[in-house]
């Protein structure tokens, strides 16, 4: 009687089972390693969940309290629009509403007439916060607007021509360029004024500030 012929699918069984035991004997040798390591994914796992559920949930706690704040903004309670802005940079400053109302809560403190505070979170937004450009020239120009109402007219030219720099193309720069001719005027730093001028009718001549530019250049001295 001829041997019976084994085939390929019973090879393939046979290093499959033979396969099966060796792992199953690496396991029970390696028991606690094992157990450690399945531990440890275990752990991480549930740490890498908390962290994303406890993120979510101070991100929806931010855009509620910023969402608050902004109705008290419109309706003109500043005094708690800012406190509200306070609490959600203080307790919510890795939130991506942080710079937003960083950005606000200088806004707040501008029109609250405290000028000296509006300036320090204006600063604060360009520091931390500074990756949105058109929030940054408009922070830059807040700075520059502190300084024109605390009657520091020269650095408030400065600030406004600062504005313009980070954002060229900005449909509020040629605005800026004006604020800063008018800052540096008041300074009596005429030919500063005139160089606003000047780059406003060359940089911007379509624009409404052009043909104001050169009514104002006729004015100066």
């Amino acid at each position: 009687m001829s041997p019976q012929r084994i085939t390929k699918k019973e090879i393939k069984q046979d290093k499959f089972v033979t396969f099966s035991f060796k792992l199953s004997e690496w396991i029970q040798k390696h028991l606690n390693q094992v157990l450690t390591v399945a531990g440890a994914v275990i752990v991480v796992t549930a740490v890498v969940f908390y962290l994303v559920s406890s993120q979510a949930k101070r991100e929806r706690q931010a855009s509620e309290l910023f969402g608050k704040a902004n109705l008290e903004l419109q309706s003109g309670n500043i005094s708690q629009a800012v406190s509200d802005l306070q609490t959600l940079v203080s307790r919510y400053g890795s939130s991506e509403m942080a710079g937003q109302a960083t950005y606000y809560l200088a806004s707040a403190n501008y029109y609250a007439k405290d000028y000296a505070q509006a300036e320090i979170w204006f600063q604060k937004y360009l520091d931390q916060y500074g990756q949105d450009v058109l929030l940054s020239s408009s922070s830059q120009a807040g700075i520059a607007d502190c300084h024109v109402q605390m009657g520091d007219y020269a650095q408030a030219g400065e600030e406004f021509s600062k504005a313009v720099s980070m954002y060229p193309a900005s449909f509020l720069a040629p605005q800026y360029l004006m604020q800063a001719a008018s800052a540096y005027a008041k300074a009596d730093q005429k030919d500063r004024a005139r160089e606003a001028l000047d780059k406003v009718i060359s940089d911007y001549p379509d624009s409404r500030e052009a043909r104001q530019a050169k009514m104002r250049l006729a004015e100066l001295p």
